[in-house]
């Protein structure tokens, strides 16, 4: 069950790059962020009051730590969706799969194993063989979607901790609300304003990204992460940019590439084999 939420979540996030990118073609990156969140807490409080998660202090200011590496997280990803594509924001953020290994050597001491190095550097070869991201420039948006995967691998590693001792509802709650709070915050600031879209399809693209790819979502991880351990949750959602590249062209009605197609076999190879070799050690 526990891998079904990850796909399922990785399946919501792989959606929100292009809609992402339908919105902001009507809204700011501050507005964005500002209403797709308020929205995710909003939806959240029903859940919220029906689970009687008792409001511990420790699991509340875990969850606005969590919602603070989520900041770094969607501003990059949304600054970086004004100059690149969704198929190349989709590869560069699979990077956070190296990060995370990085971040694990750098607070555990531990190595990786050359199954899990190999294994990583596979779903990079797959993923650019997916999105044909072969040359990179440095154009702006680049650097910052690589900064936001940095942060996603430090959210995967922290709430690897956090949530096996407090409640998923509350802790995922709580970030939804800090990324709000950010948003307003920075919506004061000389320049910034959060303005109302006029266009239908900014507000659906909000609305989605807000319950399914927010709430849902990040109450998933956050209940998967409590049997799953971060490297085994940073290879699935390795799945995150294979949904965002076939959502991207079925709705403009493109065709994958038969190089697309094997990298989609070498990502899902990959990761079948670090769920393999980690359940036979578990």
């Amino acid at each position: 069950m526990p891998i079904l939420y990850m796909i399922t979540a990785t399946a919501c996030w792989g959606s929100s790059f292009l809609l992402t990118k339908i919105a902001l073609q009507h809204i700011s990156t501050t507005a964005f962020i500002f209403f797709r969140f308020a929205v995710a807490a909003l939806s959240m409080l029903p859940g919220l009051v029906l689970s009687k998660a008792p409001l511990q202090r420790q699991t509340i200011i875990q969850g606005i730590q969590l919602g603070l590496l989520q900041v770094g997280m969607m501003f990059l990803q949304t600054l970086g969706l004004e100059t690149i594509s969704p198929a190349l924001s989709a590869f560069l953020s699979g990077f956070f799969i190296v990060f995370v290994l990085l971040i694990r050597f750098i607070m555990q001491g531990r190595l990786p194993s050359i199954i899990d190095l190999c294994s990583s550097l596979l779903c990079l070869a797959g993923l650019a063989l997916l999105t044909r991201s072969y040359g990179l420039g440095w154009e702006p948006g680049v650097l910052y979607t690589l900064g936001c995967a940095f942060f996603l691998a430090l959210h995967t590693y922290v709430l690897d901790k956090y949530s096996r001792a407090g409640s998923a509802t509350l802790l995922t709650f709580m970030q939804m609300l800090t990324l709000v709070a950010f948003a307003g915050v920075v919506s004061l600031l000389p320049g910034n304003s959060i303005q109302l879209s006029t266009q239908l399809a900014s507000w659906g693209a909000i609305l989605f990204c807000g319950i399914f790819c927010s709430s849902v979502a990040f109450w998933l991880q956050a209940r998967a992460q409590q049997h799953l351990g971060a490297f085994q949750v940073a290879m699935l959602l390795m799945l995150e940019p294979v949904f965002a590249t076939v959502l991207t062209c079925g709705v403009l009605g493109e065709q994958l590439s038969a190089q697309a197609y094997v990298g989609i076999a070498v990502i899902i190879g990959a990761i079948a084999i670090i769920n393999t070799r980690l359940q036979a050690i578990s």
